[in-house]
């Protein structure tokens, strides 16, 4: 298993010991994953937080009525991260790949265990926090626009989705329609 893009990826945010960086190696492990995978289940505790070395994630649950949101899209180089794993609490999303994907795990009890003898763990892990709140803030302030706007604004900061992901998933984070949403698609032509 390969490590060095994920070491890269800690690297550059914070300094890491050779201490840290061989126990990290000794507690990761590496998933493989088809399209269509669900790596997690709505109401399950999420034992792990993954870096995707490869491929593309969505994070989605289902309303009352049953009806299907997409909340987030993971892409390479980044880390699937949930305040719920962390606090160990059942989670209300769904984690689907939606491209063959590659992934790096470890358990949060092992991140825990890091916690207590490298100091790099705590800087990490408020990264991760952070950087996880700017998403959500991110997102939310997207809902308070128009739909034209959220359309605007999410195709700016993320142009790539839109060639990996399907207009049904993209509509349905930005909370259109298809048919709204690929009218909008349709002007930019």
């Amino acid at each position: 298993m390969s490590t060095e893009s994920l070491i890269g990826y800690l690297s550059a945010m914070t300094t890491i010991s050779v201490g840290f960086r061989l126990e990290l190696e000794a507690r990761l492990e590496t998933e493989t994953y088809r399209p269509h995978h669900i790596v997690h289940a709505a109401g399950q505790v999420e034992n792990r937080l993954w870096y995707l070395e490869s491929g593309l994630v969505r994070a989605y649950y289902f309303d009352q009525t049953g009806k299907e949101h997409t909340v987030d899209f993971y892409m390479e180089k980044e880390m699937i991260f949930s305040y719920s794993g962390f606090w160990k609490e059942p989670s209300d999303y769904y984690l689907e790949v939606l491209e063959h994907s590659e992934l790096i795990a470890i358990t949060y009890l092992s991140l825990y265990e890091l916690t207590d003898n490298f100091p790099e763990t705590r800087i990490l892990t408020g990264i991760f926090t952070r950087r996880r709140y700017h998403q959500e803030l991110f997102r939310n302030r997207l809902m308070t626009w128009n739909a034209a706007e959220r359309y605007r604004q999410f195709r700016k900061r993320y142009p790539h989705i839109f060639r990996r992901a399907s207009v049904r998933l993209i509509a349905s984070y930005l909370n259109m329609t298809r048919e709204n949403l690929s009218r909008l698609m349709r002007k930019d032509l």
